[in-house]
């Protein structure tokens, strides 16, 4: 489901935004924080989709679940599904805000687009697209386009497009289109709002130290931001003067270079980011590997099998596996006519897939019947127990040609039609 993965997401991207963020913002190195900011968005959703196998033996664990059955399947009776679930209810409210943040970013852009369509054009010496607009409006750029008012370009067309020039030079654009995508999948997030908010900050930081480092006047700059810092805008991809973070634009422009050696504190993300993976990657158990391991199953050698054994003389796989009466065919036919969806978990809308584990003693016998994994719901494993504990006796498994006890396991998915 894709609810869980974005969970996990936002978590990772909290996570890294509170242990790495706060130690380089008070620097001066403006690039090195875009670099850490656009890491965190992009790591926080690359390690859900990391993937690595549990286990102390892995080897053992794949070839004990290579003789385990194909999965039984228990429907569940379709006149008790009128009853929506939490996941379902939290799913349907996350495809909303979803949806919703899209319309809204496809909306202003698409209305904006319109607007400037209709306004003058003219071309810098950068090859960088005018508008000039008829409304009093705060400069701001677009990809390759920078608007502005018709009185800003007559009478401060200099700190404009050199202010402007240089959020399109240092591709700013592709920061907050990477923003706007984060934003989207993760709108629940307030950390995907507050790292967006300081990454705009950070690219009106670099671009103010372009400015100053082409010559311009730091007073007069500041005068300019001052009067011309109006509020902000909704469009999405574009970057403007405002007054949000003006305060911060002034004191970083005053504020004496930082230590080179500060960046190591960088180097802070290599321990944050091996948590973040292990804590919220996906952690494959190698029961989820039990039908890749089906298909092999039978070319697997017995040489290195016959004396894995536990101390209680319960071999987990033997030259003769056990057998139910009848084959697979019939032992999953007696589950799923034996097995009953049990009323309240119908209601409820309750599913789930349990791995039910027992052994078949010498006798055929069937005992130790537990949950090896369990379905997420007390009622569906006791179900599933209930079941396994009915069935009749089996063939029992042989090792060196004398009746052995051998673990089994079964797994059985309770699953709603």
């Amino acid at each position: 489901m894709i609810l869980p993965y974005v969970i996990k997401s936002a978590m990772a991207l909290a996570l890294l935004y509170t242990c790495i963020i706060p130690l380089l913002e008070k620097d001066t190195f403006h690039r090195l924080n875009r670099i850490l900011i656009l890491g965190c968005l992009i790591m926080s959703f690359a390690i859900p989709l990391v993937h690595f196998t549990s286990g102390t033996n892995p080897t053992v664990d794949m070839v004990r679940q290579a003789v385990q059955l194909p999965e039984v399947l228990i429907n569940g009776d379709a006149k008790e599904q009128s009853v929506w679930s939490w996941a379902d209810i939290m799913t349907c409210i996350y495809i909303i805000g979803v949806v919703a943040i899209f319309l809204m970013t496809v909306v202003l852009t698409v209305r904006l687009t319109r607007q400037l369509r209709q306004c003058e054009h003219i071309t810098d010496n950068r090859g960088n697209t005018i508008v000039l607009t008829d409304c009093a409006t705060s400069p701001f750029c677009l990809f390759h386009y920078i608007v502005m008012s018709r009185d800003d370009y007559a009478n401060n067309r200099s700190f404009i497009l050199t202010h402007e020039q240089e959020h399109i030079r240092l591709r700013h654009y592709i920061d907050l289109i990477i923003l706007q995508f984060a934003t989207i999948i993760q709108w629940f997030n307030p950390f995907v709002w507050l790292i967006g908010k300081n990454l705009k900050a950070i690219h009106e930081f670099e671009v103010d130290e372009a400015v100053l480092n082409k010559g311009i006047n730091a007073t007069q700059y500041q005068q300019f931001l001052v009067v011309k810092a109006v509020g902000n805008r909704l469009q999405p991809f574009a970057n403007n003067l405002n007054k949000e973070s003006l305060k911060r634009r002034i004191i970083m422009m005053n504020q004496k270079r930082s230590n080179r050696w500060m960046m190591l504190k960088a180097l802070f993300v290599i321990p944050v980011a091996t948590l973040a993976v292990s804590v919220f990657a996906n952690t494959t158990d190698m029961s989820s590997m039990a039908k890749a391991a089906n298909t092999t199953a039978n070319t697997l050698p017995t040489t290195n099998m016959q004396t894995q054994k536990s101390a209680t003389k319960t071999f987990t796989v033997v030259e003769v596996m056990p057998k139910f009466k009848g084959g697979n065919k019939a032992m999953m036919e007696f589950l799923m006519m034996n097995m009953k969806y049990p009323a309240s978990a119908a209601k409820a809308k309750q599913q789930g897939r349990a791995i039910v584990g027992f052994v078949v003693r010498k006798d055929g016998t069937i005992s130790d019947v537990q949950i090896k994994k369990s379905a997420g719901h007390a009622v569906l494993d006791e179900e599933a127990m209930r079941v396994v504990k009915s069935m009749p006796a089996w063939e029992p498994g042989k090792q060196k040609g004398k009746p052995v006890n051998v673990k089994y396991y079964v797994p059985i998915t309770f699953r709603l039609k």
